[in-house]
């Protein structure tokens, strides 16, 4: 994966344009300042989709890929259009920003270079505006499936491209460069990339989708179910065609998640309880349960042996990194020059601080996830009772896709475990923690969160529950879930 890391960074401070690029990317930013603001997650997903991220821009010294480029345009729209208005900051939004600044600061320390300066900034930039976008386009429930039912339009569109490569073993986009012509195989398997710089991060990309499917099919509508199965079928085609068992982990646990959805009123129970479990199993262990990822091999050819050292080593090289990160890992051991693993590649590049704001990301996450499902089912409950069916569906649809965030962010997890973000599908990331921030906001401001029930003649809003500030619920006489504003 270095490699592939290696000849993507032989295009950077060059222009680097195919006509075919250059008309996606005019089109996208003509979107991006065009489009509603619902849209806009939509355009940034399908240009990571289908566009590299070896395609470039140099201006006046400064590089700016195509994810960039339109990610600049996108924060002059919400500037322009004053979009910000809308946001309520919270600890989420704190949690990344101190993470983009721990990175900033400490790599360029660490290495002891003006230039990593300036890439360091230039990343950080484009990580923060991609974060922006989705966080402020995305203002209720509504607008997340609407995000998955584009990314699932998505997906199906590029299944095609990646079954043609696998028939014909050619990558239709190396024409873009930084893309081999002449897909890879590893034990007798094609390990198809499309877009992508490698095959676990094209497996990885679409089926992080996987769980807002699912909440979709579940409870959605007949459309939306539709549409949801598309995505799913679409999702399975491509990690078959990776061959890769990273995403094929990912997408099981992303499905084996939803079998807690019967019982998530207990979650907090579950949690616990695995955790417990995770401790007697590491200290029953001679070796550390991490080495558990090493006996992992579901297609054949699998390197976890590599990631198992790979997350020893860093523990066993705690002071070196800890402050400032490190500029290398390759004396830590044979192969570690290769940082599989997102949770540790926070720790090189940003020290301590960017590894526990990364973790504060997620624990924050899943708060949010328990609470809006905890707020849902008393809505629910409610409606139940005073026999307002409509109403009851659409808050059990709500409740659904509240768990999807949670099954996202747990998928996610998962994946960081085998392999470090770059290229384009770092939007992945971002989007994810956009959905745990707004979802945040939405629990915590009725303003903005999911469907209108309480606009609906049957409801009455004396029964609105509400959050209190030590996450409980209560009843108060307020409206509830209101669309986001436009």
């Amino acid at each position: 994966m270095t490699a592939m890391l290696a000849g993507m960074n032989d295009f950077n401070g060059m222009n680097n344009i195919h006509p075919v690029g250059a008309v996606a990317v005019a089109l996208a930013t003509i979107a991006i300042l065009s489009t509603s603001r619902v849209h806009v997650p939509t355009v940034l997903i399908a240009l990571a989709a289908f566009i590299p991220s070896t395609q470039r821009i140099v201006i006046a010294g400064a590089d700016f890929n195509f994810i960039r480029f339109v990610v600049l345009f996108g924060l002059i729209r919400l500037i322009a259009r004053g979009e910000f208005r809308w946001l309520r900051w919270n600890w989420i939004d704190t949690a990344v920003v101190v993470g983009a600044l721990a990175r900033t600061v400490c790599s360029p320390v660490a290495r002891g270079s003006l230039n990593d300066l300036i890439s360091s900034v230039g990343s950080n930039f484009e990580l923060v505006g991609a974060y922006l976008l989705f966080r402020v386009c995305i203002r209720s429930l509504e607008d997340v499936r609407t995000t998955a039912r584009s990314a699932a339009w998505i997906c199906a569109l590029a299944v095609p491209l990646f079954l043609l490569e696998r028939s014909t073993g050619r990558n239709l986009f190396s024409v873009f460069g930084g893309i081999p012509e002449i897909t890879a195989i590893r034990e007798g398997r094609i390990r198809c990339k499309g877009a992508f710089s490698h095959a676990i991060l094209a497996g990885c990309f679409f089926v992080s989708f996987l769980p807002l499917w699912i909440g979709l099919a579940l409870r959605g509508r007949t459309r939306d179910r539709a549409t949801a199965l598309m995505g799913i079928v679409g999702g399975f085609l491509i990690v078959f065609c990776c061959a890769s068992s990273t995403p094929v982990v990912a997408l099981l646990l992303g499905a084996m998640v939803w079998l807690a959805f019967p019982v998530r009123a207990h979650l907090r129970l579950l949690w616990i309880t695995a955790i417990g479990c995770g401790f007697i199993v590491h200290f029953l262990m001679e070796r550390g349960i991490w080495h558990l990822i090493g006996r992992i091999d579901l297609v054949g050819g699998s390197t976890g042996v590599h990631r198992a050292r790979l997350i020893e080593a860093a523990i066993r090289q705690f002071g070196e990194w800890w402050m400032f990160g490190t500029a290398s890992t390759a004396h830590w051991g044979w192969g570690l020059f290769d940082v599989t693993n997102q949770f540790i590649l926070e720790g090189v590049r940003g020290g301590v601080w960017a590894l526990l704001a990364m973790v504060a990301v997620l624990i924050l996450g899943y708060r949010s996830v328990g609470v809006g499902l905890r707020w849902v089912a008393k809505l629910r409950v409610q409606l139940e009772r005073s026999r307002q069916t409509k109403q009851s569906r659409d808050a059990a649809l709500d409740e659904a896709t509240i768990f999807a965030i949670g099954a996202v962010l747990c998928a996610q997890m998962a994946i960081f475990l085998a392999v470090s973000y770059f290229g384009q599908t770092v939007v992945i990331w971002q989007l994810a923690m956009a959905l745990a921030a707004s979802l945040c906001q939405m629990t915590s401001d009725f303003s903005v969160v999911g469907r209108s029930y309480a606009s609906r003649p049957a409801m009455s809003p004396a029964t609105a529950p509400s959050v209190s500030t030590d996450g409980r619920l209560s009843v108060s006489p307020m409206p509830v879930f209101s669309r986001g504003s436009s």
